[in-house]
């Protein structure tokens, strides 16, 4: 077979398949449906099918055919909700609506064809219908419906204005209809007589309705949900900052608890809908309050609250359903700790509510856990400092604001201050400053410190406990112990390795005790170390201490592990340090020999009995 020959066969399937409704050629881009709730309908296009989703207020559904006036004059009764995108190949639209409402479609014609278009419903029927095109010459309305008014064929003339519009309602009893449009472009004529003969006979069978261009699945309601609240479709969340009116449906991270005091403020999301996905707006009260004597600010605008006239203790709106709320605290709690729960109503009932914690302003500053710092070092992480508020309520101020109080500082600790901010996860840290000494071995003190923090807006001045602060020298001595003096096998054994300077003060948490060489325990209860000797080891898990854990082994017996700080002991004045302990069972064992001992003891005795007992007879 030629090439040809081919080219030829593929044309005439072609062909006979845009004949027969298989395939079509893709129509202009459709725009989209407005949703439920809106004033004016989506432009139509060419096989596209839309619903009116302007609402009707007459007790019926509004169809018009006048060209470019769709979105003004198309009209539904108890449309509840609706697909909004449209393709040109919408199969899968669908709307909600009321059993007892009256739903309006419209669709344009084509520019360059005549065109037949079929409309099917099943759950309903075609309650009203209109075409803008006549044939023109007799002005024949070029349309058939059947009798049970399941079926209407509309003819058009070319014309990209031409318009058909219908309604449809359900049936007694319908919990669903489906509505569809075929095209068929088996109108080929401008003749009224020819044109009514063709739709004819599409309607009776004997033509085929064309191609499926667009199906909605209309579903039907028998109890309205319309203007009643759902949660599932709408959503309160807290907003991370003001006019951010996003749709997250979740309280963005921190939103509700607001540590500022320059611009102490919540905000909060709402948007309102029914069942339906339509907003309550203009359909009922809503009502905003707060607890406590909180400020309320509303706009339905999305935008936050700024001007001080419009906060009050309760907003109300009866037009409006989304927007914004801001919350700020009464002005007697300014820089002062504040709590609030903002509730949201609709039409009496709450739908929602939002804990609010205002933090005031620093109240209390605590220093905790000490180390012990290093000679002529700026020593990190020297101690903690925890923030509250009035409440107790955690708080992270920047680390400028907080110095060590001046007169607290002697020669041998030089100074203090925070370096780190805190957070929820760990306190602020503080860095211990810490003068030279007569060497790195020899010198320091003691210092007994306070920090101030001065609040930046209020500027009063908070002071934190007074602590002790040493700053002394590296390790020059140890010594070792274990926590026990008898362990039981298997359990675990501390080894404690205190270290002094050349002063005999607790040597500084900042020296290398591992460095150069590890830490070594020979005899120790095991080969097996809890925690291991590391490079990185410092006295710091106490006064100059290191500590160490062993898990003892299961031979009992007394022992004596050696404890070698290679690094200390390079001065020539530390040695290495024994350490002894024993191991024993619990339950104690029992020789033979002490069986033996013990059953002859017994048969002694049984025979001073015996004996006993037969003089007390013999006496009778």
């Amino acid at each position: 077979m030629s090439n040809k020959t081919i080219y030829k066969r593929i044309a005439l399937v072609a062909v006979t398949a845009l004949g027969a409704g298989v395939l079509s050629v893709a129509p202009a881009n459709a725009a989209n449906n407005t949703a439920v709730g809106s004033t004016a309908n989506g432009d139509t296009a060419t096989a596209v099918l839309n619903v009116a989703t302007a609402a009707s207020i007459t007790g019926a559904a509004i169809i018009s055919t006048t060209a470019e006036s769709t979105s003004a004059n198309n009209k539904s009764l108890g449309l509840l909700a609706n697909s909004t995108t449209q393709t040109t190949s919408s199969l899968t639209s669908t709307a909600t609506m009321r059993s007892d409402g009256e739903i309006a479609f419209y669709t344009k014609g084509s520019a360059t064809a005549e065109i037949g278009t079929t409309i099917e419903v099943t759950g309903g029927t075609i309650s009203q219908t209109g075409i803008s095109d006549t044939d023109g010459s007799t002005g024949v309305p070029a349309k058939n419906i059947n009798a049970s008014k399941t079926v209407a064929v509309f003819g058009q003339d070319a014309g990209a204005d031409n318009i058909i519009a219908f309604a449809v309602t359900p049936s007694t009893g319908s919990t669903s209809m489906t509505v569809s449009m075929y095209h068929s472009g088996a109108l080929a004529t401008d003749d009224d007589a020819a044109m009514v003969t063709a739709l004819a006979a599409i309607q009776s069978g004997a033509t085929s309705k064309g191609t499926l261009k667009q199906r909605y699945l209309v579903t039907v309601t028998t109890t309205s949900l319309s203007g009643v609240y759902s949660a599932s479709e709408s959503y309160i969340a807290g907003a991370a900052a003001a006019a951010d009116n996003t749709t997250a449906t979740s309280d963005a991270d921190g939103s509700l608890s607001i540590s500022s005091q320059s611009d102490a403020r919540a905000y909060i999301n709402i948007n309102l809908n029914d069942a339906y996905g339509v907003a309550l707006g203009g359909k009922g009260a809503l009502i905003i309050t707060g607890t406590n004597g909180a400020l309320i600010g509303y706009s339905d605008s999305g935008a936050a609250t700024s001007a001080a006239t419009s906060f009050n203790l309760t907003q109300v709106s009866s037009t409006s359903s989304s927007g914004a709320i801001t919350v700020s605290k009464p002005t007697a709690r300014a820089n002062k700790s504040f709590s609030t729960t903002v509730s949201i109503s609709w039409n009496g009932v709450v739908v929602g509510t939002k804990s609010v914690l205002f933090k005031g302003e620093v109240a209390k500053v605590t220093a905790s856990s000490p180390k012990i710092g290093a000679l002529n070092a700026s020593n990190a992480e020297a101690f903690r400092v925890a923030y509250e508020d009035d409440a107790g309520n955690a708080l992270y101020p920047t680390i400028t604001d907080t110095s060590v109080v001046s007169t607290t500082t002697t020669s041998a600790v030089t100074g203090a201050f925070v370096a780190t901010i805190g957070d929820a996860t760990a306190l602020a840290k503080g860095t211990l400053v810490c003068a030279a000494g007569d060497s790195t071995v020899l010198g320091g003190g003691k210092a007994n410190l306070q920090l101030q923090h001065v609040n930046p807006l209020s500027g009063t001045v908070v002071k934190s406990n007074v602590w002790e602060a040493t700053c002394q020298g590296d390790a020059y001595t140890y010594t070792a112990a274990w926590d026990k003096a008898v362990y039981t096998p298997g359990s675990v054994a501390t080894l404690t390795i205190s270290f002094k300077d050349r002063d005999g003060d607790a040597a500084n948490a900042y020296d290398l005790v591992g460095n150069g060489a590890l830490i070594t325990v020979a005899g120790g209860p095991s080969a097996t170390a809890v925690t291991i000797p590391a490079a990185t080891d410092k006295p710091s898990d106490g006064a100059g201490i290191k500590t160490y854990q062993f898990v003892v082994g299961t031979t009992e017996g007394d022992f004596a592990a050696v404890v070698t700080v290679a690094d200390v002991n390079a001065n020539g004045v530390a040695k290495a340090q024994t350490a002894s302990y024993s191991v024993k069972s619990a339950v104690g064992t029992v020789t033979n020999a002490e069986v033996l001992k013990s059953i002859v003891s017994l048969i002694a005795s049984i025979n001073k009995q015996i004996q006993a007992l037969q003089k007390l007879i013999l006496r009778r």
